[in-house]
């Protein structure tokens, strides 16, 4: 897949949650891969970064692992 189609996916976490879309794609540029991805919130929330190998599927949507919630 080139790395243009990423841009604009929605991703959902392995539960079903949307995360947001892809606005960018952070590269490794020593080894030539795909690093991680930028996610753009919609709803005015915090961009974070989700590494590449937590994303378990790409097609008309990206699919990444859930987090594991932090016990208090």
């Amino acid at each position: 897949m080139r790395i243009s189609k990423y841009y604009g996916l929605n991703i959902y976490n392995s539960k079903g949650r949307y995360v947001g879309i892809v606005n960018d794609i952070i590269l490794d540029f020593q080894d030539g891969d795909v690093f991680g991805l930028a996610v753009g919130q919609e709803r005015g929330l915090e961009n974070i970064a989700v590494p590449y190998s937590d994303v378990l599927a790409v097609g008309d949507i990206v699919i990444v692992k859930a987090m594991e919630k932090k016990k208090e």
